[in-house]
């Protein structure tokens, strides 16, 4: 069996631990598409669930050059993924760039993840991006880091003209070249987000544009098939950021961030990215993101991991990493379907809440000081449910092993709800 997590490298972007903490993901409110059939696919089933079992894979497929930062030529290569007997004519295309801080890291780390949103329907892509490849000793500048993400953005849009020149020629992959997404993890997220929002525009310094303008221009220089255009329908920044906010505006696409509010890698509002411990470059992250969006009237979504120091914590246990991409590809459909309605899918916080006898040996009572209609379920430490109950107050437990569980409270009116750990002696 496939591991739930994508085999990312984290030689660089890495947690001190992994927490298996089960948050409230789970309650995330499902849109009606009953009227939404704008798209193929706009049934409520296909995108936001695993319709498919088997992925398909297209491995190292040129798609351009580049120099990096250190002078060496390097070729540009992209693995595609897509679901096996999808009969479908055309099908929106993710596509990813992985994660490692600009200095490490390859696509294949993100083969897991392409293969979940392929599971759904989707045609996923990984993407090489040049790297930092100077030595780290003195470490990296942040005129040099700026340099290594503008490359990465002019990749970006060379990986973005080949998925639609494919579309327009020889047609492999059956992608619709009007639903193009581009996404990414960490450093992969800091590069898809500026990849989507740095243009012409913006009011950008004279150090950054000179940058730009050495490196293609906003157009890039990674490919030369620039009859093809590079926009993106909207974009997904798992714990990205940008370097500055003030860049957005409103003609710039949707977008759907999660991140750990005190992510010590990546800053969740404002701050320095972290190199080993080392700040080095200042970025403004998802919640800067989102207020920006919100007085643009940008739809977007921010899904916050709430007191977690962790970085990209969410990929901790199944249920995290399933609810992540629950939370993603429901963002992509409303997009593909017409229905992209609200600014912030985080869940409401129920409070008043308190579990007891906790040790427990035979059953879990809860508090519910106002009379609430709540639904009680228990996981496991591998995110696994083991028991549920609706409206009650009291979970049965005397046959369950001994070890630490989560309970978690909903409220069937509001889906207000809460986590709350639980040791079963």
């Amino acid at each position: 069996m496939k591991p739930f997590l994508p085999n990312f490298a984290w030689s660089i972007f890495s947690p001190q631990s992994i927490r298996f903490l089960f948050i409230p993901l789970l309650v995330l409110g499902a849109i009606s598409f009953a009227n939404a059939q704008a798209y193929p696919g706009c049934d409520d089933i296909r995108y936001r669930t695993d319709v498919f079992t088997e992925v398909q894979s297209t491995l190292g497929l040129s798609y351009g050059s580049g120099t990096t930062i250190a002078g060496n030529t390097q070729e540009l290569f992209l693995d595609v993924y897509e679901p096996v007997g999808d009969e479908q004519a055309i099908r929106p295309v993710i596509i990813l760039a992985f994660g490692g801080s600009f200095i490490s890291g390859e696509r294949e780390d993100l083969a897991g993840l392409c293969e979940s949103y392929a599971r759904r329907g989707f045609v996923a892509v990984s993407i090489d991006y040049r790297l930092y490849d100077l030595p780290l000793i003195p470490f990296p500048t942040s005129d040099e880091m700026r340099d290594v993400v503008v490359r990465s953005i002019s990749d970006f849009k060379a990986a973005i003209r080949y998925m639609r020149e494919d579309a327009a020629t020889s047609n492999t992959f059956r992608v619709d070249p009007d639903m193009v997404f581009i996404g990414g993890v960490s450093a992969g997220g800091i590069a898809a987000a500026h990849t989507a929002v740095l243009d012409e525009t913006d009011d950008i310094d004279a150090d950054l544009l000179a940058l730009i303008e050495a490196n293609g221009g906003f157009t890039g220089n990674s490919s030369d098939n620039t009859e093809y255009s590079n926009e993106v329908q909207g974009y997904i920044s798992l714990s990205g950021a940008l370097n500055d906010a003030s860049w957005m505006d409103e003609n710039d696409p949707p977008f759907a961030s999660v991140h750990d509010d005190m992510d010590i890698v990546v800053p969740y509002n404002t701050g320095f990215a972290s190199l080993l411990g080392v700040q080095i470059v200042y970025l403004e992250g998802s919640l800067q993101l989102q207020l920006k969006g919100d007085s643009l009237d940008i739809p977007n979504r921010l899904l916050t991991i709430e007191n977690s120091f962790d970085h990209v914590s969410y990929f901790g246990t199944p249920e995290e990493y399933t609810a992540t991409i629950d939370f993603t590809t429901e963002f992509l459909q409303d997009i593909m379907c017409e229905q992209l309605v609200g600014t912030n899918d985080q869940p409401e916080v129920l409070g008043g809440i308190r579990n007891f006898p906790n040790p427990a040996t035979d059953r879990i009572q809860v508090t519910n000081p106002e009379g609430l209609l709540l639904n009680l379920s228990l996981f496991n430490s591998m995110g696994q449910r083991v028991t549920q109950r609706q409206n009650t107050t009291e979970l049965m437990v005397g046959q369950l092993p001994a070890g630490i569980y989560w309970l978690h409270v909903e409220d069937y009116a509001t889906r207000a709800s809460t986590i709350q750990k639980v040791i079963i002696k």
